[in-house]
């Protein structure tokens, strides 16, 4: 948190929040209950974020408004993004630091070039992204076992399945939750993709138990290295450029 201050004796926490209010793009909220408050960088604006993507390049504006500062989702709640990278951390065995809130529940509104400038409300998703390459490369090397000695004579079912799993590793990224094993050959080669699953899902799901995340549906998907991560959200950038473009938004 960028500053605390607290409350004195005097009663004088109306005008010291009016003084935080009039600070450029900060807001306070208050940190605990003995009368401390934090100054918080305020949410970009809209405005803003269209006037950054529209004269500044790609790359300083995925940094700015995707993978820094404290999630839209999180304000005034100082403990969640703690709370959530250490219990995705532990239950995944992956470091804190390959864990961040993108979309909408990052900047406030949404990233899609399908629904931006959708802005985030009480019914919107938390989007987090793990980058972890040994998870990856689980999920990768089991297919490779399970599809190699059949290469040339799969059944029709598990080629449909197999090109899915393709499309996915060729993006490099999965979400583990999301694959499906109904009427698969071989079931027991895929037990370890089978794991994965079940773990990325009893994971994300036992985040109900935080009071933050009780009343919101948390989704992860799994990217094998921080370079996918970032071709996959300088992509969904440059579209919504194109967009703002098309649109005739100004450009200074």
């Amino acid at each position: 948190l960028p500053h605390f201050a607290k409350e004195d004796s005097r009663g004088s926490r109306t005008r010291w929040l009016r003084q935080a209010r009039n600070r450029q793009r900060l807001y306070p909220v208050k940190a605990n209950s003995k009368g401390w408050y934090a100054f918080l960088l305020a949410p970009p604006t809209i405005a803003e974020f269209k006037s950054a993507l529209l004269n500044r390049p790609v790359n300083e504006v995925l940094q700015e408004y995707v993978f820094s500062g404290d999630p839209y989702a999180f304000r005034g709640q100082p403990n969640a993004l703690h709370n959530l990278r250490a219990h995705l951390s532990k239950a995944l065995n992956v470091d804190e630091n390959n864990i961040v809130v993108v979309g909408s529940a990052q900047a406030g509104f949404s990233l899609s070039p399908d629904n931006f400038p959708r802005g985030f409300s009480d019914g919107s998703d938390i989007d987090v992204a793990v980058v972890d390459e040994r998870l990856f490369d689980t999920v990768w090397q089991t297919l490779l076992k399970w599809h190699y000695p059949r290469r040339q004579d799969l059944p029709r079912g598990d080629w449909e399945w197999t090109a899915a799993r393709r499309k996915d590793l060729y993006w490099g990224w999965f979400v583990p939750d999301k694959i499906r094993f109904n009427g698969l050959s071989l079931p027991a080669a895929l037990q370890p993709i089978r794991n994965c699953s079940t773990l990325w899902f009893s994971t994300f799901q036992s985040l109900t138990k935080y009071p933050e995340f009780s009343k919101r549906d948390v989704n992860g998907r799994l990217y094998r290295t921080w370079d996918h991560l970032r071709l996959y959200h300088t992509e969904g950038l440059r579209q919504i450029r194109e967009i703002l473009r098309a649109q005739g938004e100004p450009q200074l």
